[in-house]
C-alpha cells in the first residue's frame, strides 16, 4: 500500500479527524527555523483582487484561513472542500460562517465551470490518485485568468525523520517535477522555496510525527534523536518545500 494515495486509509485512518495533522503541525510550529510560520507565508502570496471567489481543496481544519483570519479581506468568499467529513467539521469549527464547506473529491467537484477566481491545493495533491483528472477539475471550475496556488515537498524533505519510518512509500508529486504536470493545464506556472529548516530540542515531538503517519518505528528512533540532541543540541531536520503559483489561460 501506498501510504500516500491509499484513499481508504487517508480517509478512514490517517486524515479521520486532525489528530494526526496536529502531531505534525506542533513539531514545525515548536521548532521551526523559520520565523514566519508557514500558513502566513503562503496567505501573503495570494495576490488576489479584494473581491474574489476562493476556493480550497484538502483544506484539512482550515489552518490557512484560521491563521490569518483577521487578515482575510471583506470581499473574498471562501469555500472550503475536504474528502474528510471529519476535516470539514474541524474547519467549520474554526471559520463558522466565514467559509463555505463541502464534502467532496478533488477528482470530482460539484461546482459548476468557471465558479472561482482563485483555487488553493496547500499540500494535498500528492494524495490524489488520478492527480490528472484533478488538476483538469481545477481547471474547468477556475475563471479565465483565475489564479491557481499548490504547495508541495521536494526530494530530501523530512530525510532525517523518514529515515526513522519504515514500508511507507514515496510521494509523486514533487517540487522537482511538478511543474511540469502544472504546466499542461496553466500558465505563468512559477515556483517560490520556503526557507526553513527544523531544529528539533526534544525526543518526543519527533517521535509523535513518525507515529501519526501509521508507520512503523524503527527499533532504536528515540536513541537516534537523543544522541544528536546530546551531542550538537538539535535534532536537525532538513525541509524542501514551496508553493507553485500560475494562471488559467
Amino acid at each position: 500500500m501506498n501510504f500516500y494515495t491509499d484513499q481508504r486509509y487517508l480517509l478512514e485512518e490517517q486524515y479521520r479527524d486532525d489528530s494526526n495533522f496536529a502531531a505534525r503541525i506542533d513539531l514545525h510550529r515548536r521548532f521551526s527555523t523559520n520565523p514566519e510560520p508557514w500558513h502566513r507565508w503562503v496567505f501573503e502570496r495570494l495576490d488576489l483582487a479584494q473581491e474574489a471567489d476562493v476556493l480550497e481543496v484538502g483544506c484539512g481544519p482550515a489552518w490557512l484561513w484560521r491563521e490569518n483570519v483577521e487578515r482575510l479581506p471583506a470581499g473574498w468568499r471562501l469555500t472550503l472542500v475536504d474528502l474528510s467529513p471529519g476535516m470539514i467539521e474541524r474547519a467549520r469549527q474554526g471559520l463558522g460562517d466565514r467559509a463555505d464547506y463541502c464534502v467532496a473529491d478533488v477528482q470530482t467537484l460539484p461546482f459548476e465551470d468557471a465558479s472561482f477566481d482563485a483555487v488553493v491545493a496547500n499540500h494535498m495533491l500528492y494524495h490524489v490518485p488520478d492527480r490528472g483528472r484533478a488538476l483538469d477539475e481545477l481547471a474547468r471550475v477556475l475563471r479565465s485568468g483565475g489564479r491557481f496556488f499548490a504547495a508541495t515537498n521536494g526530494g530530501g524533505h523530512l530525510q532525517e525523520i523518514f529515515a526513522l519510518r519504515s514500508g511507507a512509500g514515496d510521494p509523486e508529486f514533487v517540487l522537482e517535477t511538478a511543474g511540469d504536470e502544472l504546466a499542461v493545464e496553466f500558465a505563468e506556472v512559477e515556483l517560490e522555496r520556503y526557507p526553513c529548516d527544523l531544529e528539533v530540542t526534544e525526543v518526543e515531538p519527533v517521535l509523535a510525527f513518525v507515529r501519526s503517519g501509521s508507520w512503523p518505528v524503527v527499533e532504536d528512533a528515540a536513541e537516534r534523536v537523543r544522541t544528536e540532541v546530546e551531542l550538537r543540541g538539535s535534532f536537525h531536520v532538513t525541509m524542501s518545500t514551496g508553493l507553485f503559483r500560475g494562471r488559467k489561460p
